[in-house]
């Protein structure tokens, strides 16, 4: 492959608050050959499918609630990169924290985690053979269980149709410090 390799988000998704059942239907708008990228709008419906707000922008440059038909309210602008960008993989500030496990996180994570891989965390401190050694190494185990019929399954949610549910457990587990339902580690 050559040239620049890019992801477009495209399509609607739906986030609903299944207690209140006020939704929001996001559309990520298909980017054209000319004009602008990343567009996105949405509408929010209250619990008895009336709009009540809209929202539109470019995820990732802006998000802005209409107020009125030319009258916007910024909700979240992006902040500028940091300046080691291209050493952090071009996250921004933010994105880089996604991954860290702080002080008050420790011991309350899951083994299985993501941030708990020892490839993403020799990546992340700069160890790419290390990285390189440990992906490899896992990759292997993840082989090894579908070779075997042993493909771990999610715990803590369940496909329905397009669509992934919470089923419950997580917190309950979380709470015992994991021994409970044994939960076993994936690398």
């Amino acid at each position: 492959m050559v040239g620049t390799k890019y992801f477009e988000h495209c399509g609607k998704m739906t986030i609903e608050n299944l207690t209140s059942q006020y939704r929001c239907v996001i559309d990520f708008k298909q980017n054209g050959y000319w004009g602008p990228t990343n567009v996105v709008s949405a509408i929010t419906h209250d619990d008895k499918g009336e709009i009540i707000g809209q929202i539109e922008g470019k995820w990732d440059d802006q998000i802005s609630q209409m107020l009125e038909a030319s009258h916007f309210h910024i909700l979240w602008k992006m902040n500028p990169f940091p300046k080691d960008a291209p050493e952090s993989y071009g996250f921004t500030s933010y994105g880089i924290t996604l991954n860290e496990v702080t002080s008050d996180l420790e011991g309350k994570l899951p083994p299985t985690d993501s941030r708990l891989r020892p490839d993403v965390r020799a990546l992340e401190n700069g160890q790419l053979d290390l990285a390189e050694n440990e992906k490899v190494r896992i990759e292997g185990l993840q082989r090894e269980r579908r070779v075997n019929g042993a493909e771990r399954q999610p715990r803590w949610f369940e496909q329905v149709g397009d669509e992934w549910h919470y089923i419950g457990g997580y917190w309950e587990s979380r709470t015992s410090s994991w021994k409970q339902n044994a939960v076993k580690p994936l690398w």
